[in-house]
């Protein structure tokens, strides 16, 4: 849940600059970019908690994930040492 609301907060951030420059008169891609760039600052300033709370259940999920593959690997690689112990080569 903290990566949406860290995306949602950025989002919204980035909306609110684009709106401000909007607002004053600024209606080009130049103003598109430029609410990037403020709105990438001002959420590196203003969220640092949240982007750590978002950075480390990312890291969950991302360990989680690996730990399935590595546990279906060795699934695998067993499958084959069995095989190849029975006479049946590998890969059939």
């Amino acid at each position: 849940m903290s990566v949406l609301a860290y995306w949602g907060a950025r989002t919204g951030i980035f909306l609110a600059v684009l709106g401000v420059l909007w607002a004053v008169g600024w209606r080009d891609v130049i103003a598109f970019l430029a609410a990037f760039v403020v709105a990438w600052l001002v959420s590196y300033l203003a969220l640092p908690g949240l982007r750590v709370r978002a950075s480390e259940q990312m890291d969950r999920w991302i360990s989680r994930s690996e730990k399935g593959l590595r546990e279906a690997d060795a699934e695998e690689d067993a499958e084959i040492g069995a095989d190849t112990e029975n006479g049946t080569p590998a890969g059939r």
